[in-house]
């Protein structure tokens, strides 16, 4: 009896991670495309650079299920010999850093192909099965106003960096009006239920309904033909399409067409009211679930046949009633059996954001039952957020199922300098070595793109290094002579490393700094860095004479906006303490933190990338009536600004762009000040709960129409601008260092769980009113 007990125990060990690899292949996934296809595809982008390049697409080329590209000239001719076109796009891009110093990024490229040809002759082979790229929030922050030419530059991105694995824009909600209607709903409700297009990502997560909708029939047009035509790409290059699968979230209305069903209530989400928060959640027990998720997927099932990879994410951010481990487990049962009858080969890919966001409501056991009720290997887990909140070991290797090691970094496209490069030069290869680890891929997860490109561009390159960079002052100056095609930056980049890319800390950095948060006066700003190393790294940017490129143009504006920023930051930390003082004192605080604030905007004059003219022209351009431009200018403003109709999630998705600065942080930032002082040379009380509704009235909600005026672009030379801004505030008196109250890892803990507490830099209900004290002498 105790030998069989003991063989049970042995058993369970070898075979709990062994790993059913079989419907996550990349020859099979990545080679439906034939091969003359992938190297017409790959060959036409190569052409776009130099028509020196020969390409063999090859997939027998494949070593371990994973991509291969070799690299050698001959003759004066690159010759490409790849798996797939997306493998011989990344490899010609691999030459393009490696041996050309050249760089093409998300914003700027920098392209130089020398003559004759660099001589190569190498081969790389991929780390791992997969490069998955995407938030389900990226969608919403980043491409949502885009049209395919925008998609097909960004696919041509995705292939040159490897990636293999990506999340297709599919037009959902297009598929789910077709769903609706047959089922009973009327127009109306429909309506009713669909959000703006800025928005429809919560709207698919179950989290909001109806906020910025209705969603207009010609959106839906656009959309399907953006599908059509960006899938059909994808498949061209060997990029496998993710495909949008049902969660369980379905339209209030549906109470009304199915009296007889069981629906669960969701509970709120960030305080948005009945009106627009939440749905309903389909019992998984019910027929219905599986009929709703059969219908979806054949709406969307042309599309799909040959991808077998499908995204459901049930509870992201979502609390349903009823909440029970039978719940979730047989909620997992119902979207995997119904992915199951429409696709023999399925394999589900889920976020892991819903154990990290709310550790409690996800207890490991119930985590455990919930990822073995799918048979293993046909779930693919993104573990999202591994750079800062790795689970992979907290959940043993997610009980056996494979995962993607995945680099969030970003939330809500949101600006600002920072990154941690030592854990993902050291993390991603830990995980890949440990004994019985079920990682089969890396990924880059941001809700939001256009940003801190650097950190993105390392990450990438862990998908084919061995082990991790060596010296990282050497790789970011070699980076920088690939950007800017100069030399001369490396001392500077040292200094970013050391400052604004060394973070190492659990506290939650989302980009909301003290300029782009609503004015209070009990914000509590924090660095994980010194002022000097950055003033240093810019002093090193605005002395490079020889540098000129699309590249050091934008890092020279990002290098001085994150420097002004911080200087305001300090300038703040002052003026709390000078409406304390006299009134001089105070009246001078608050103009020296409005100038910093002023002279920000000046820099982000400079460049257009800066600037939010684009973002809302963009949504413009998808109108076809005056009544669509007004709604998607809307559904453009209110994402970056208020996020909701009363403010639910103000700021989360700020953007550090110069009109923002012109006509909403400047603004609403001089009315509370001037309401502070006045309030303080009346001796009167100053009510801050008051000065912010006056605000909301008179700067948040009217930002939301105001005519845009030509921002007038500066004659200056950025480079002399930012030499005279340095010179400004490089040694500004008077100001100490943030505090730097980085919350820790504990050294003996490789994973952790998120700090549910309260965000630890701005008070959450802050005093409404303020007695200056009276015995301040009035000046």
């Amino acid at each position: 009896m105790q030998y069989t007990i003991l063989l049970v125990v042995l058993l369970k060990s070898v075979f709990s991670y062994s790993l059913n690899l079989d419907y996550l292949d990349p020859v099979k996934l990545q080679t439906i495309a034939p091969p003359a296809t992938q190297q017409n595809a790959a060959t036409q982008i190569i052409s776009k650079y130099t028509t020196k390049v020969l390409v063999e697409i090859n997939p027998l080329l494949f070593k371990d299920n994973k991509d291969v590209f070799s690299l050698r000239t001959v003759q004066g001719l690159l010759h490409i010999r790849a798996t797939t076109g997306v493998a011989a796009l990344w490899g010609f891009n691999y030459y393009l850093k490696k041996y050309c110093k050249s760089q093409i990024a998300w914003q700027v490229q920098r392209v130089v192909v020398p003559e004759p040809l660099p001589e190569v002759d190498e081969l790389v082979v991929s780390n791992d099965r997969f490069r998955y790229y995407q938030n389900v929030c990226t969608a919403s922050y980043s491409f949502v106003w885009w049209q395919t030419n925008d998609w097909v530059e960004h696919v041509q991105w995705m292939a040159l960096n490897g990636i293999n694995l990506a999340l297709a824009p599919v037009a959902q909600e297009a598929a789910w009006a077709r769903v609706y209607r047959s089922l009973g709903m009327t127009d109306d409700e429909i309506d009713e239920h669909f959000t703006g297009p800025a928005f429809l990502a919560w709207l698919r997560m179950g989290n909001v309904h109806g906020w910025g909708g209705p969603l207009l029939k010609s959106w839906n047009d656009k959309q399907r033909e953006i599908q059509d035509s960006v899938i059909d790409y994808m498949y061209q290059l060997g990029i496998v399409s993710v495909f949008p699968a049902f969660n369980g979230h379905v339209p209030k209305a549906f109470a009304r067409i199915f009296p007889n069903v069981t629906f669960h209530d969701v509970d709120t989400w960030n305080k948005f009211d009945a009106e627009h928060c939440c749905g309903l959640f389909v019992d998984p027990n019910e027929p219905l679930f599986k009929i709703i998720g059969k219908m979806f997927l054949k709406e969307t099932g042309s599309l799909s046949a040959t991808s077998h990879i499908y995204s459901s994410d049930p509870f992201n951010e979502v609390k349903i009633e009823q909440w029970s481990t039978a719940l979730v487990v047989q909620t997992a049962k119902s979207i995997f059996s119904t992915l199951l009858e429409f696709d023999d080969e399925a394999v589900w890919l889920l976020q892991n954001w819903m154990f990290v966001s709310d550790p409690l409501q996800w207890p490991k056991s119930r985590v455990r039952s919930f990822m073995t009720s799918v048979p293993n290997g046909r779930m693919l887990v993104l573990d999202l957020q591994a750079e800062q909140w790795p689970q992979y070991e907290l959940y043993e290797m997610y009980f056996g199922q494979p995962f993607i090691w995945c680099m969030l970094h970003n939330f809500g496209g949101t600006l600002g300098m920072f990154g941690n490069m030592i854990t993902i030069n050291k993390e991603v290869y830990y995980a890949r070595a440990l004994a019985n680890s079920t990682m089969i891929g890396v990924g880059l997860t941001p809700e939001g793109i256009n940003q801190n490109y650097v950190v993105y561009d390392l990450m990438l390159e862990s998908a084919w290094r061995k082990k991790p960079v060596e010296n990282l002052d050497t790789w970011a100056g070699e980076y920088a002579e690939r950007r800017y095609g100069c030399n001369t930056t490396t001392d500077a980049w040292r200094y970013l490393l050391k400052s604004v890319y060394s973070f190492n800390g659990l506290n939650k950095v989302r980009g909301k700094y003290v300029i782009t948060r609503r004015p209070s006066f009990n914000i509590k700003p924090w660095a994980w860095y010194k002022s000097y190393d950055l003033f240093q790294a810019l002093k090193k940017f605005v002395t490079s004479t020889d540098c000129y490129s699309d590249g050091f143009l934008y890092d020279i504006v990002d290098v001085t906006r994150q420097a002004l920023q911080y200087r305001a930051e300090q300038l703040y930390v002052n003026m709390q303490s000078a409406r304390y003082s006299n009134t001089l004192l105070f009246k001078e605080a608050i103009q020296q933190f409005l100038d910093a604030m002023i002279d920000i905007e000046s820099i982000l004059r400079t460049n257009t990338f800066f600037g939010a003219a684009d973002w809302i022209a963009k949504a413009e351009n998808f109108a076809r009536t005056p009544i669509e431009s007004y709604s998607y200018s809307l559904n453009a403003r209110n994402q970056i600004t208020l996020w909701g109709p009363n403010g639910e999630i103000t700021d989360y998705a700020c953007k550090q762009w110069a009109e923002l600065f012109h006509y909403y942080y400047i603004p609403r930032w001089t009315k509370f000040l001037d309401v502070a002082l006045d309030a303080k040379t009346k001796r009167e009380v100053f009510d801050e709960k008051t000065a912010r509704d006056m605000i909301r009235s008179t700067v948040e909600y009217k930002f939301l129409f105001v005519t845009f005026d030509t921002i007038h672009r500066p004659a200056v030379n950025p480079i002399d601008l930012a030499l005279d801004l340095y010179q400004k505030w490089a040694f500004y008196p008077g100001l100490d260092d943030l505090p730097q109250n980085v919350i820790r890892p504990d050294p003996g803990k490789r994973t952790t769980l998120p700090d549910v507490d309260k965000e630890s830099d701005e008070t959450e209900d802050p005093p409404s009113v303020i007695m200056w004290h009276s015995t301040t002498p009035i000046n």
